[in-house]
């Protein structure tokens, strides 16, 4: 049903784009999919990957990810042959890949697969008759693209989470809260009240954690960048110390966050990143917030994942924080 809806969500803006469902009944037996976290196999062969296209290429998917403490990429891209991809097992497995198929006798359509050789998989075809109709069509579907591919990335983090879940976790937010994230069994319950859950991984060289924060809700003010972020303030300054006496967490005022409308769990969501610092101290990272209702809105609900890495790139974890967000599932009544 959420591949149904992209591409009708892509037919409604112009007639383009076309999609290809490749479900069967051996689909849950194909292999997982292969790539690092946000890498994105780029199908091209040399005349038409190079120059302009390159540029635009590198544009796009090299612009920095919003609001980490220093500047990675959205994406990672790796680019190979179309020879080479037709004729090797080994990148078809891919998790994110575009294909660009430049022949004057194609119809400027962009071909969509979902789990085509692994899942979960997104491939995007781009058939055109030129190098030009391909950066007019990138141009105008990257945000879609983009989406899709941030889609799959968090289905694959949670996939590999719900196979090492902590139950135990899952079990006291059921129980306190009435909703649950899914967590590997890497990351530990360090605090639950009535109202508030600290939930992180500890490793060697980074952190992970998850704040959970819930209050009655009763007006839309709770949506307001403002009041997101003196809630977000109130909670680590009230919950989270820092490791000397009189220090604790807070977010960044410096750098402007960045806020916008998402759906979580089918429900409506504002996303807000931003940096967070420890206030007495020089720690720091990237954090991501998602603020939204109960689905009977009596509860108003903070979720929000953060990384500390202060030798390490954070792109990564953060996708993992990110993705552990988008696991919440509420209890059916």
């Amino acid at each position: 049903m959420r591949n149904i809806r992209f591409i009708l969500s892509l037919l409604t803006s112009i007639f383009l784009i076309t999609s290809c469902s490749l479900n069967s009944p051996q689909e849950n037996q194909k292999p997982g999919s292969a790539g690092k976290t946000l890498e994105v196999l780029f199908v091209a062969n040399e005349n038409v990957y190079n120059g302009s296209v390159k540029e635009l290429v590198d544009s796009l998917f090299g612009q920095p990810q919003v609001n980490l403490n220093q500047p990675e990429p959205i994406f990672d891209v790796l680019n190979i042959s179309v020879g080479l991809f037709n004729t090797s097992d080994l990148y078809n497995k891919h998790r994110n890949i575009i294909v660009v198929d430049v022949n004057s006798k194609n119809d400027n359509k962009i071909y969509t697969y979902q789990d085509k050789w692994a899942s979960p998989q997104t491939i995007f075809q781009f058939s055109v008759t030129s190098a030009d109709k391909f950066k007019t069509l990138l141009r105008k579907y990257f945000p879609k693209i983009q989406e899709e591919f941030y889609e799959y990335e968090r289905l694959r983090v949670n996939n590999a989470f719900k196979k090492l879940e902590n139950t135990d976790i899952t079990k006291a937010l059921k129980q306190k809260f009435g909703f649950w994230i899914t967590v590997s069994n890497e990351f530990q319950l360090s605090v639950i009240n009535d109202n508030f859950a600290w939930i992180r991984k500890e490793a060697k060289d980074y952190s992970i954690g998850i704040f959970i924060h819930t209050q009655p809700y009763r007006d839309s003010v709770v949506f307001k960048e403002k009041y997101i972020l003196n809630q977000l303030d109130s909670t680590m300054k009230n919950n989270i110390p820092g490791p000397l006496d009189g220090t604790y967490m807070a977010v960044e005022r410096r750098i402007e966050p960045v806020s916008k409308k998402i759906t979580l769990d089918g429900r409506y969501c504002i996303e807000t990143r931003g940096l967070w610092r420890l206030i007495g101290d020089f720690m720091g990272g990237p954090f991501v917030n998602y603020a939204f209702t109960s689905p009977d809105n009596k509860q108003f609900i903070m979720l929000t994942g953060y990384v500390y890495s202060p030798r390490k790139p954070k792109r990564d974890f953060m996708m993992q924080a990110e993705s552990i967000c988008h696991t919440v599932q509420f209890l059916k009544h």
